[in-house]
């Protein structure tokens, strides 16, 4: 099933500003004692999540309207298996960014 692009601006700004923060903190842990990189880990992790959650809602909710709507049912089941080029790709991305943001929560004051 295929999803409005417009609707997934807000979790690509999302992950991309989890991302360019995680780019700041590494500036800024290789310039103080901190380790602001090993914290943005954690930032990193909770924006990937929330990316998820917001995925999975907008999935939900065009499965509710797909099923609320005129259609004969072979029709929606169709529609249902549609891929979903832009939400695929997010949702890989934030699968990703999950993950090594995970990594660098846990090592990241190791690496730098």
């Amino acid at each position: 099933m295929i999803v409005d692009k417009k609707k997934y601006r807000t979790p690509t700004i999302l992950l991309m500003l989890g991302i360019i923060f995680c780019l700041i903190s590494v500036y800024f842990s290789m310039h103080s004692s901190e380790t602001w990189f090993a914290r943005s880990g954690a930032i990193l992790t909770f924006v990937s999540v929330v990316v998820q959650f917001i995925l999975a809602d907008l999935k939900k909710s065009e499965i509710q309207n797909l099923f609320d709507s005129e259609l004969r049912l072979r029709d929606k089941f169709k529609k249902i298996r549609e891929k979903d080029f832009y939400h695929d790709a997010l949702s890989t991305a934030s699968t990703l960014t999950g993950l090594i943001g995970t990594i660098i929560w846990g090592y990241g004051d190791l690496l730098l």
